[in-house]
Protein backbone atom coordinates (compact mmCIF):
# COMPACT_ATOMS: atom_id res chain seq x y z
CA UNK A 1 0.00 0.00 0.00
CA UNK A 2 1.40 3.36 -1.06
CA UNK A 3 1.96 5.90 1.74
CA UNK A 4 -0.57 8.65 1.04
CA UNK A 5 1.71 11.15 2.77
CA UNK A 6 4.43 10.59 0.16
CA UNK A 7 4.48 11.61 -3.47
CA UNK A 8 3.14 8.81 -5.66
CA UNK A 9 5.82 8.13 -8.31
CA UNK A 10 3.15 6.90 -10.74
CA UNK A 11 1.64 10.39 -10.75
CA UNK A 12 5.04 11.86 -11.55
CA UNK A 13 5.30 9.55 -14.55
CA UNK A 14 1.71 10.28 -15.58
CA UNK A 15 2.15 14.05 -15.48
CA UNK A 16 5.45 13.87 -17.34
CA UNK A 17 4.15 11.53 -20.06
CA UNK A 18 1.07 13.70 -20.57
CA UNK A 19 3.48 16.31 -21.93
CA UNK A 20 5.49 13.74 -23.96
CA UNK A 21 8.53 14.69 -21.88
CA UNK A 22 11.44 12.36 -21.20
CA UNK A 23 13.00 12.19 -17.77
CA UNK A 24 15.83 14.27 -19.17
CA UNK A 25 13.41 16.84 -20.54
CA UNK A 26 11.74 17.26 -17.16
CA UNK A 27 15.11 17.40 -15.45
CA UNK A 28 16.16 20.24 -17.75
CA UNK A 29 12.94 22.13 -17.00
CA UNK A 30 13.45 22.11 -13.25
CA UNK A 31 17.29 22.22 -13.35
CA UNK A 32 18.10 18.89 -11.69
CA UNK A 33 19.85 15.75 -12.95
CA UNK A 34 18.03 13.04 -14.87
CA UNK A 35 19.34 10.58 -12.29
CA UNK A 36 17.36 12.40 -9.63
CA UNK A 37 14.15 12.27 -11.68
CA UNK A 38 14.75 8.56 -12.31
CA UNK A 39 15.10 7.87 -8.59
CA UNK A 40 11.96 9.89 -7.85
CA UNK A 41 9.95 7.90 -10.42
CA UNK A 42 11.29 4.56 -9.24
CA UNK A 43 10.46 5.36 -5.62
CA UNK A 44 14.11 5.20 -4.58
CA UNK A 45 14.22 8.77 -3.33
CA UNK A 46 11.64 10.93 -1.60
CA UNK A 47 10.73 13.99 -3.65
CA UNK A 48 11.94 17.09 -1.89
CA UNK A 49 9.40 19.83 -1.25
CA UNK A 50 11.35 22.33 -3.34
CA UNK A 51 11.57 19.93 -6.31
CA UNK A 52 7.88 19.03 -6.00
CA UNK A 53 6.94 22.69 -6.22
CA UNK A 54 9.12 23.09 -9.32
CA UNK A 55 7.69 19.95 -10.94
CA UNK A 56 4.10 21.03 -10.24
CA UNK A 57 4.78 24.50 -11.62
CA UNK A 58 6.54 23.18 -14.76
CA UNK A 59 3.81 20.64 -15.54
CA UNK A 60 0.95 22.98 -14.54
CA UNK A 61 -0.65 20.68 -11.96
CA UNK A 62 -1.38 21.39 -8.35
CA UNK A 63 0.92 19.95 -5.73
CA UNK A 64 -1.89 17.67 -4.49
CA UNK A 65 -2.06 15.88 -7.84
CA UNK A 66 1.18 14.06 -7.13
CA UNK A 67 -0.26 12.47 -3.97
CA UNK A 68 -3.25 10.84 -5.70
CA UNK A 69 -3.55 7.04 -5.54
CA UNK A 70 -5.76 6.37 -8.60
CA UNK A 71 -5.27 3.28 -10.72
CA UNK A 72 -3.72 3.89 -14.13
CA UNK A 73 -5.33 2.14 -17.12
CA UNK A 74 -3.40 1.28 -20.27
CA UNK A 75 -4.19 1.63 -23.95
CA UNK A 76 -5.25 -1.64 -25.47
CA UNK A 77 -6.36 -3.12 -22.15
CA UNK A 78 -9.79 -4.63 -21.64
CA UNK A 79 -10.86 -1.31 -20.13
CA UNK A 80 -9.48 1.12 -22.71
CA UNK A 81 -9.63 0.84 -26.49
CA UNK A 82 -8.43 3.34 -29.04
CA UNK A 83 -9.10 3.93 -32.71
CA UNK A 84 -5.99 4.81 -34.65
CA UNK A 85 -5.39 5.47 -38.31
CA UNK A 86 -1.87 4.11 -38.53
CA UNK A 87 1.02 2.89 -36.46
CA UNK A 88 1.50 5.25 -33.53
CA UNK A 89 4.91 5.82 -31.87
CA UNK A 90 5.18 4.68 -28.27
CA UNK A 91 5.82 8.22 -27.02
CA UNK A 92 2.48 9.37 -28.47
CA UNK A 93 0.66 6.33 -27.07
CA UNK A 94 2.04 7.14 -23.62
CA UNK A 95 0.96 10.77 -23.95
CA UNK A 96 -2.59 9.86 -24.92
CA UNK A 97 -2.75 7.18 -22.23
CA UNK A 98 -1.65 9.72 -19.63
CA UNK A 99 -4.09 12.40 -20.73
CA UNK A 100 -7.02 10.01 -20.80
CA UNK A 101 -6.20 8.74 -17.32
CA UNK A 102 -5.98 12.29 -16.00
CA UNK A 103 -9.35 13.08 -17.57
CA UNK A 104 -10.85 10.04 -15.88
CA UNK A 105 -9.48 11.19 -12.54
CA UNK A 106 -10.96 14.66 -13.02
CA UNK A 107 -14.36 13.41 -14.12
CA UNK A 108 -14.51 10.95 -11.24
CA UNK A 109 -14.05 13.81 -8.79
CA UNK A 110 -16.74 15.88 -10.50
CA UNK A 111 -19.14 12.93 -10.25
CA UNK A 112 -18.63 12.42 -6.53
CA UNK A 113 -21.28 15.03 -5.73
CA UNK A 114 -23.92 13.53 -8.03
CA UNK A 115 -25.99 10.41 -8.53
CA UNK A 116 -25.20 9.95 -12.20
CA UNK A 117 -28.13 8.32 -13.97
CA UNK A 118 -30.05 8.36 -17.23
CA UNK A 119 -33.29 7.16 -18.75
CA UNK A 120 -31.39 4.69 -20.91
CA UNK A 121 -28.27 2.67 -20.26
CA UNK A 122 -25.37 1.30 -22.21
CA UNK A 123 -26.09 -2.36 -22.87
CA UNK A 124 -23.28 -4.88 -22.78
CA UNK A 125 -23.67 -7.70 -25.27
CA UNK A 126 -21.50 -10.73 -25.81
CA UNK A 127 -20.74 -10.65 -29.53
CA UNK A 128 -20.15 -14.41 -29.57
CA UNK A 129 -23.54 -15.04 -27.95
CA UNK A 130 -25.08 -13.19 -30.91
CA UNK A 131 -23.19 -15.23 -33.48
CA UNK A 132 -20.89 -12.27 -34.10
CA UNK A 133 -23.79 -10.65 -35.95
CA UNK A 134 -22.62 -7.10 -35.39
CA UNK A 135 -25.39 -5.55 -37.49
CA UNK A 136 -28.00 -7.21 -35.29
CA UNK A 137 -26.34 -5.81 -32.17
CA UNK A 138 -26.28 -2.31 -33.69
CA UNK A 139 -30.00 -2.54 -34.41
CA UNK A 140 -30.66 -3.74 -30.86
CA UNK A 141 -28.79 -0.75 -29.44
CA UNK A 142 -30.78 1.63 -31.64
CA UNK A 143 -33.96 0.02 -30.43
CA UNK A 144 -32.92 0.10 -26.77
CA UNK A 145 -32.21 3.83 -27.09
CA UNK A 146 -35.56 4.39 -28.89
CA UNK A 147 -33.94 5.95 -31.94
CA UNK A 148 -36.39 6.73 -34.75
CA UNK A 149 -36.08 5.63 -38.35
CA UNK A 150 -33.49 7.66 -40.24
CA UNK A 151 -30.25 9.34 -39.21
CA UNK A 152 -29.24 9.75 -35.59
CA UNK A 153 -29.96 13.41 -34.97
CA UNK A 154 -27.28 14.32 -32.41
CA UNK A 155 -25.09 11.36 -31.60
CA UNK A 156 -23.25 13.11 -28.78
CA UNK A 157 -26.52 13.99 -27.04
CA UNK A 158 -27.71 10.40 -27.60
CA UNK A 159 -24.60 9.01 -25.89
CA UNK A 160 -24.95 11.44 -23.00
CA UNK A 161 -28.65 10.62 -22.71
CA UNK A 162 -27.77 6.94 -22.48
CA UNK A 163 -25.46 7.54 -19.55
CA UNK A 164 -22.13 8.04 -21.32
CA UNK A 165 -19.82 11.03 -21.12
CA UNK A 166 -18.22 12.56 -24.20
CA UNK A 167 -15.02 14.56 -23.77
CA UNK A 168 -12.86 16.55 -26.18
CA UNK A 169 -9.12 16.18 -25.76
CA UNK A 170 -6.13 17.43 -27.71
CA UNK A 171 -4.14 14.25 -28.25
CA UNK A 172 -1.36 16.28 -29.85
CA UNK A 173 -1.50 14.03 -32.93
CA UNK A 174 -3.97 13.28 -35.75
CA UNK A 175 -3.00 9.60 -35.65
CA UNK A 176 -5.49 8.61 -32.92
CA UNK A 177 -9.10 9.66 -33.49
CA UNK A 178 -10.67 8.63 -30.20
CA UNK A 179 -10.61 6.29 -27.27
CA UNK A 180 -13.07 5.06 -24.68
CA UNK A 181 -12.58 4.06 -21.09
CA UNK A 182 -15.14 2.23 -18.97
CA UNK A 183 -14.05 1.28 -15.49
CA UNK A 184 -16.00 0.01 -12.47
CA UNK A 185 -18.06 2.63 -10.70
CA UNK A 186 -18.06 5.12 -13.56
CA UNK A 187 -20.05 5.69 -16.75
CA UNK A 188 -18.29 4.99 -20.04
CA UNK A 189 -16.04 7.87 -21.09
CA UNK A 190 -15.66 8.60 -24.80
CA UNK A 191 -12.64 10.80 -25.42
CA UNK A 192 -12.59 12.39 -28.87
CA UNK A 193 -9.51 13.91 -30.45
CA UNK A 194 -10.27 17.58 -30.95
CA UNK A 195 -7.88 17.58 -33.92
CA UNK A 196 -9.87 14.95 -35.82
CA UNK A 197 -12.04 16.19 -38.72
CA UNK A 198 -15.70 16.76 -37.91
CA UNK A 199 -16.52 14.56 -40.91
CA UNK A 200 -15.09 11.57 -39.03
CA UNK A 201 -16.48 12.45 -35.60
CA UNK A 202 -19.81 10.60 -35.63
CA UNK A 203 -18.44 7.45 -37.24
CA UNK A 204 -15.53 7.47 -34.79
CA UNK A 205 -17.85 7.91 -31.81
CA UNK A 206 -20.06 5.07 -33.06
CA UNK A 207 -16.94 2.92 -33.43
CA UNK A 208 -16.12 3.55 -29.76
CA UNK A 209 -19.73 2.81 -28.75
CA UNK A 210 -19.28 -0.58 -30.43
CA UNK A 211 -16.25 -1.34 -28.28
CA UNK A 212 -18.10 -0.31 -25.13
CA UNK A 213 -21.10 -2.46 -25.98
CA UNK A 214 -19.48 -5.57 -27.45
CA UNK A 215 -15.83 -5.90 -26.56
CA UNK A 216 -14.29 -6.81 -23.23
CA UNK A 217 -10.91 -7.99 -24.53
CA UNK A 218 -8.92 -6.99 -27.62
CA UNK A 219 -8.57 -9.49 -30.45
CA UNK A 220 -7.91 -9.42 -34.19
CA UNK A 221 -11.59 -8.91 -35.07
CA UNK A 222 -12.67 -6.01 -32.88
CA UNK A 223 -11.65 -3.10 -35.12
CA UNK A 224 -13.46 -4.50 -38.17
CA UNK A 225 -16.48 -5.34 -36.00
CA UNK A 226 -16.55 -1.81 -34.56
CA UNK A 227 -16.58 -0.38 -38.09
CA UNK A 228 -19.41 -2.74 -39.07
CA UNK A 229 -21.37 -1.68 -35.98
CA UNK A 230 -20.84 2.03 -36.73
CA UNK A 231 -21.98 1.62 -40.32
CA UNK A 232 -25.19 -0.18 -39.37
CA UNK A 233 -25.86 2.07 -36.38
CA UNK A 234 -25.55 5.29 -38.42
CA UNK A 235 -26.79 3.96 -41.79
CA UNK A 236 -29.11 0.96 -41.27
CA UNK A 237 -28.97 -1.34 -44.26
CA UNK A 238 -32.71 -1.63 -44.78
CA UNK A 239 -33.00 2.17 -44.85
CA UNK A 240 -30.15 2.94 -47.25
CA UNK A 241 -30.52 0.16 -49.80
CA UNK A 242 -32.70 2.24 -52.12
CA UNK A 243 -30.90 5.55 -51.52
CA UNK A 244 -27.40 4.20 -52.09
CA UNK A 245 -28.00 2.51 -55.44
CA UNK A 246 -26.10 3.90 -58.44
CA UNK A 247 -23.74 5.71 -56.09
CA UNK A 248 -21.56 8.53 -57.40
CA UNK A 249 -19.44 11.09 -55.57
CA UNK A 250 -22.04 13.73 -56.36
CA UNK A 251 -24.79 11.58 -54.89
CA UNK A 252 -22.69 10.80 -51.83
CA UNK A 253 -22.09 14.53 -51.32
CA UNK A 254 -25.85 15.16 -51.48
CA UNK A 255 -26.49 12.42 -48.90
CA UNK A 256 -23.72 13.58 -46.55
CA UNK A 257 -25.71 16.33 -44.72
CA UNK A 258 -28.65 13.95 -44.29
CA UNK A 259 -26.81 10.95 -42.83
CA UNK A 260 -24.18 13.20 -41.18
CA UNK A 261 -21.21 11.05 -42.11
CA UNK A 262 -18.36 11.52 -44.55
CA UNK A 263 -18.59 10.97 -48.28
CA UNK A 264 -16.02 8.20 -47.86
CA UNK A 265 -18.22 6.45 -45.26
CA UNK A 266 -21.23 6.63 -47.59
CA UNK A 267 -19.27 5.18 -50.49
CA UNK A 268 -18.00 2.37 -48.29
CA UNK A 269 -21.50 1.66 -46.99
CA UNK A 270 -22.84 1.51 -50.54
CA UNK A 271 -20.30 -1.20 -51.28
CA UNK A 272 -20.94 -3.12 -48.06
CA UNK A 273 -24.69 -3.33 -48.65
CA UNK A 274 -24.21 -4.43 -52.28
CA UNK A 275 -25.30 -1.25 -54.03
CA UNK A 276 -22.04 -0.95 -55.98
CA UNK A 277 -19.46 -3.45 -57.17
CA UNK A 278 -15.93 -3.69 -55.86
CA UNK A 279 -14.70 -2.16 -59.12
CA UNK A 280 -17.06 0.80 -58.72
CA UNK A 281 -16.03 1.17 -55.10
CA UNK A 282 -12.33 1.29 -55.95
CA UNK A 283 -13.00 3.77 -58.74
CA UNK A 284 -14.92 6.10 -56.41
CA UNK A 285 -12.17 5.97 -53.80
CA UNK A 286 -9.58 6.74 -56.46
CA UNK A 287 -11.61 9.82 -57.39
CA UNK A 288 -11.87 10.78 -53.69
CA UNK A 289 -8.10 10.75 -53.48
CA UNK A 290 -7.62 12.61 -56.75
CA UNK A 291 -9.90 15.39 -55.52
CA UNK A 292 -8.12 15.60 -52.17
CA UNK A 293 -11.27 14.46 -50.33
CA UNK A 294 -9.46 11.75 -48.34
CA UNK A 295 -7.98 14.48 -46.13
CA UNK A 296 -10.46 17.35 -46.50
CA UNK A 297 -14.00 16.82 -47.74
CA UNK A 298 -16.41 19.47 -49.05
CA UNK A 299 -19.62 20.26 -47.16
CA UNK A 300 -18.11 20.12 -43.66
CA UNK A 301 -20.45 18.87 -40.97
CA UNK A 302 -21.23 21.05 -37.93
CA UNK A 303 -19.47 19.83 -34.77
CA UNK A 304 -21.51 18.28 -31.98
CA UNK A 305 -21.00 19.75 -28.50
CA UNK A 306 -20.66 17.65 -25.35
CA UNK A 307 -22.64 19.26 -22.52
CA UNK A 308 -22.83 16.98 -19.48
CA UNK A 309 -19.40 17.69 -17.99
CA UNK A 310 -19.91 21.42 -18.50
CA UNK A 311 -23.15 21.13 -16.54
CA UNK A 312 -21.38 19.23 -13.77
CA UNK A 313 -18.92 22.09 -13.37
CA UNK A 314 -21.71 24.66 -13.51
CA UNK A 315 -23.53 22.81 -10.74
CA UNK A 316 -20.40 22.89 -8.59
CA UNK A 317 -20.32 26.65 -9.02
CA UNK A 318 -24.01 27.44 -8.66
CA UNK A 319 -25.36 24.77 -6.32
CA UNK A 320 -22.28 24.02 -4.23
CA UNK A 321 -20.65 27.43 -4.29
CA UNK A 322 -17.25 26.33 -5.55
CA UNK A 323 -14.90 29.19 -6.34
CA UNK A 324 -12.52 29.09 -9.29
CA UNK A 325 -9.68 28.42 -6.87
CA UNK A 326 -11.53 25.48 -5.33
CA UNK A 327 -12.30 24.05 -8.76
CA UNK A 328 -8.64 24.33 -9.72
CA UNK A 329 -7.81 22.37 -6.59
CA UNK A 330 -10.50 19.75 -7.27
CA UNK A 331 -9.29 19.24 -10.84
CA UNK A 332 -5.55 19.49 -10.12
CA UNK A 333 -5.18 22.61 -12.23
CA UNK A 334 -2.63 25.31 -11.53
CA UNK A 335 -2.96 26.88 -14.97
CA UNK A 336 -3.07 30.68 -14.77
CA UNK A 337 -5.18 30.88 -17.93
CA UNK A 338 -8.54 29.98 -16.47
CA UNK A 339 -11.85 29.67 -18.30
CA UNK A 340 -14.61 32.09 -17.39
CA UNK A 341 -17.68 31.28 -15.32
CA UNK A 342 -19.61 29.88 -18.30
CA UNK A 343 -16.87 27.49 -19.38
CA UNK A 344 -15.25 24.43 -17.90
CA UNK A 345 -12.14 24.92 -15.77
CA UNK A 346 -9.57 22.34 -16.64
CA UNK A 347 -5.78 22.14 -16.57
CA UNK A 348 -3.63 22.82 -19.60
CA UNK A 349 -0.51 20.66 -19.18
CA UNK A 350 2.47 21.75 -21.25
CA UNK A 351 5.66 20.60 -22.93
CA UNK A 352 7.45 23.46 -21.25
CA UNK A 353 6.44 26.51 -19.21
CA UNK A 354 5.81 28.60 -22.34
CA UNK A 355 4.19 25.98 -24.59
CA UNK A 356 0.67 25.13 -23.38
CA UNK A 357 -1.24 22.20 -24.84
CA UNK A 358 -4.89 21.99 -23.69
CA UNK A 359 -5.58 18.66 -22.03
CA UNK A 360 -9.35 18.79 -21.87
CA UNK A 361 -11.82 21.34 -23.16
CA UNK A 362 -15.58 21.25 -22.77
CA UNK A 363 -17.50 24.03 -24.41
CA UNK A 364 -20.79 25.86 -24.38
CA UNK A 365 -22.70 27.02 -27.43
CA UNK A 366 -21.32 30.56 -27.39
CA UNK A 367 -17.57 30.12 -27.17
CA UNK A 368 -14.71 27.68 -26.94
CA UNK A 369 -10.98 27.44 -26.56
CA UNK A 370 -10.58 24.98 -29.39
CA UNK A 371 -12.12 24.47 -32.83
CA UNK A 372 -13.02 20.98 -33.99
CA UNK A 373 -12.53 20.67 -37.71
Amino acid sequence: MMDQNRVNPEMLVLAREAQELTQGGLADLIHVSQAKISKYENNLLDVSESDLQKIARALRFTRDFFYQQDKIYGLGSSSLFHRQRQSVPMSIQKRVQARVNILRMQVERLLRSFDFGSDHVFPQMDVDAHGRDVGHIARMVRASWHLPIGPVGNLTATVEGAGGLVLLCDFGTPKIDATHLWVPGMPPLFVMNSRAPADRYRFTLSHEIAHAVMHRFPDSEIEAEADQFASEFLMPEHEVQAQFSNMTLQKAAMLKPYWKVSIAAIVRRAFDVGCITERQYRSLFTKLGANGYRTSEPLPLPPERPTVVTKLVSMHKTAFGYTDSELRQLLFSDDPQFLNADDLPMPSPVRGPDDPIPLFVARNDQQSRMNVS
